[in-house]
């Protein structure tokens, strides 16, 4: 199979499928090395691809657009999950997390955190690998940005992370 019709099946499967997909997986899919599909990946998006990395893989989701708004934060580790649930319990979902380094200027870490699982397993990497957050870098101060399908949901996401004195004030 030539690269190009590889592509666009990697597309049509992703589209396809409603869990993400590891690049192992597609790999072996497609009986060519992991690398190959990050290539294929780095390509699509290239090409304009809304394609998504997640902790559990790959994932293009073909829903209708949705509000996003950045929001500001302040808390220490323990409140992280609860940070993370709260947002995905109303309908939302983390797209990303943001600090600003004295040397670095803004740090854009991807997160695309729209379930408990997610946020579990992504707690669960940081446990893992025995690294830091980003907010680590500012004394827990950290920007995300966050998407619903409307207004009224990032609403009701800000009023309770104001209530559980996670928005930085």
């Amino acid at each position: 199979m030539d690269a190009e019709l590889r592509r666009e099946r990697i597309l049509s499967t992703l589209s396809e499928s409603e869990q993400p997909i590891v690049a192992r997986k597609l790999a072996e899919m497609y009986k060519v090395s992991r690398q190959v599909i990050v290539g294929d990946i780095a390509l699509l998006r290239a090409e304009g691809q809304e394609i998504l990395s997640t902790p559990r893989g790959y994932t293009k989701r073909n829903e209708q657009p949705v509000l996003k708004k950045r929001i500001v934060c302040q808390h220490h580790y323990e409140q992280t999950q609860e940070e993370l649930y709260t947002v995905v319990d109303y309908g939302g979902q983390i797209i990303d997390v943001i600090v600003e380094h004295p040397i670095y200027g803004e740090l854009i870490g991807g997160l695309n955190i729209s379930s408990r699982l997610e946020a579990d397993d992504f707690l669960q990497e940081i446990q893992k690998n025995k690294t830091t957050m980003l907010a680590d870098l500012t004394n827990g101060l950290h920007s995300h940005t966050i998407s619903a399908k409307d207004e009224a949901t990032i609403e009701k996401i800000i009023a309770t992370l104001e209530h559980k004195k996670i928005l930085y004030k």
